[in-house]
């Protein structure tokens, strides 16, 4: 399980944005070490730029404050002091190998590229010593954070005196230090290691059978002690990789699990928007019924009312016509005859003016009645062709309610 104190608050300055201090999770250059750091962001926008120093094949770990690593891992059992780390290739962009993966995968599918055997390079000194070569682990970090920026001095020997063999760590510029080895003064009055006297020829069989049964000895003791040694070896290489598959297996676990629950979830959001669809279809074809009968009733009534005006049109006319016809037949005198005969013939052409103007009123009118009543028409018709497409919306959405249950049911 991970505790503070392997995640300590490290301040660092991103080079794709303005961010200082505290970056909770940031990357950065496994070969560069710090000169080469980005804050999580600009990582995921693409901002690794590559330099003479900084090769595009050098891979980015991610680092993380306490806070990002709970929320990122929730408490995994780190590797190494750090957080699980994930790298891609760089030839063909393949994500989601470990430092070993990718040195095999580079190997087999990316042996011919001229940048292969650097990068095999780099991934097997990490498989190793994870970084102890290249000065960015975090023992490192630690240790730079720690020591001060003026120098640091670390005694051989703290019994001896001031003059004894030490090294000097001063940091030049960002990212880079100085060793500086002082070397002590030689030991005066050493005594000398005398050469062995060796044996005379006169060596009897006893000896050198004893001497032969010693060796022996010591030639079994020896096989014994490295089958031990490697006996040790192999159980802690069987230690390690039960925790590997440990991690491993709770790593897929967790994952199963939050993608399990995002798929919940997401299923009863699908399905609340599709209730919702559907009510609001509902809710429109209801809608559209309405402004239909709506339409259809008053259709009807205009109809009737322009029936009901012609036939009022008519009588009136039919009575204006007995009126004068009336009129003119009272007359019997023979001024009034000839008046009246003028009068007819007046009246004849105004009677037929008027039967002329208003038999052109009435076929306009009925013109306009057509016209009024196929622009109803039309516009009913349109109404029933968008509720036909309603209806047939429905229908499909129906059909494919249907199908996803029977698909979710046979699942």
């Amino acid at each position: 399980m991970s505790s503070d104190s392997d995640f300590p608050v490290l301040h660092r300055k991103c080079l794709g944005c303005p961010a200082l201090g505290d970056l909770g999770r940031w990357y950065e250059c496994v070969v560069c070490g710090t000169q080469i750091t980005l804050c999580g962001p600009c990582f995921d926008l693409g901002k690794n730029r590559v330099s003479p120093k900084h090769k595009y094949y050098h891979p980015m770990r991610a680092l993380y404050n306490k806070k990002m690593a709970d929320i990122y891992f929730g408490g995994e059992v780190l590797v190494n002091g750090e957080a699980p780390q994930s790298f891609q290739c760089p030839f063909c962009d393949d994500m989601g190998f470990t430092a070993e993966e990718l040195a095999v995968h580079v190997q087999e599918k990316h042996s011919s590229h001229p940048d292969a055997s650097a990068l095999i390079e780099i991934l097997e000194t990490m498989s190793n010593g994870y970084m102890g070569s290249f000065g960015g682990a975090r023992a490192d970090h630690l240790a730079m954070e720690e020591q001060p920026l003026g120098g640091l001095q670390v005694p051989m020997d703290e019994e001896e005196d001031k003059k004894s063999t030490e090294i000097r760590c001063q940091e030049k510029s960002r990212g880079g230090l100085s060793y500086e080895v002082i070397l002590a003064e030689p030991a005066p009055n050493v005594a000398v290691p005398k050469r062995p006297v060796t044996p005379g020829k006169n060596v009897s069989v006893e000896e050198i059978e004893q001497k032969l049964k010693a060796a022996e000895e010591r030639r079994i003791s020896l096989e014994a002690k490295k089958m031990a040694d490697i006996s040790t070896k192999l159980a802690k290489v069987d230690e390690a990789t039960r925790k590997k598959d440990e991690i491993t297996n709770e790593f897929i676990t967790q994952t199963k699990e939050q993608l399990e629950s995002k798929m919940e979830q997401h299923v009863e959001k699908r399905e609340a928007i599709i209730s919702d669809m559907k009510e609001k279809l509902k809710i429109h074809a209801q809608e559209i019924e309405k402004t239909r009968e709506t339409l259809e009733q008053q259709k009807a009534n205009e109809q009737k009312a322009i029936e009901e005006k012609l036939k009022i049109a008519q009588t009136l006319r039919d009575e204006n016509i007995k009126k004068m016809l009336n009129r003119l037949k009272e007359h019997n005198t023979v001024k009034i005859a000839e008046i009246k005969s003028h009068q007819d013939q007046l009246e004849t052409q105004k009677l037929e003016e008027k039967a002329r103007i208003y038999e052109n009123k009435l076929f306009a009118a009925e013109q306009n009645r057509e016209k009024e009543i196929q622009k109803k028409i039309e516009k009913v018709q349109k109404l029933e062709r968008r509720a036909e497409l309603v209806r047939q919306n429905k229908a499909q959405t129906q059909d494919m309610d249907g199908q996803q249950n029977a698909i979710a049911s046979s699942g």
